[in-house]
């Protein structure tokens, strides 16, 4: 199974798919009014997994996260 799944639903403002030769997969972030200075993003998990039950088991595991930080000390997901 190919999967894209957004780790916060909240952060997704339109998605959809289509397959014309090849597979797409679109999804519009936001959708709100954003300030200057504001920043928005969102966190996602996107790849193949063996069956469906796995790949709820890893986006239970890693669900509620908008956004990846990266330091020397490696990455981490956050709220």
């Amino acid at each position: 199974w190919l999967a894209g799944m957004t780790l916060d639903p909240q952060d997704v403002y339109e998605a959809w798919c289509h397959q014309r030769g090849y597979v797409c997969m679109i999804e519009e972030i936001g959708g709100r009014r954003v300030e200057p200075g504001e920043t928005f993003g969102a966190a996602c998990l996107v790849g193949y997994f063996d069956s469906i039950k796995e790949m709820h088991k890893i986006y239970d595991q890693y669900a509620g996260h908008s956004r990846l930080t990266v330091s020397s000390d490696g990455w981490k997901l956050e709220s």
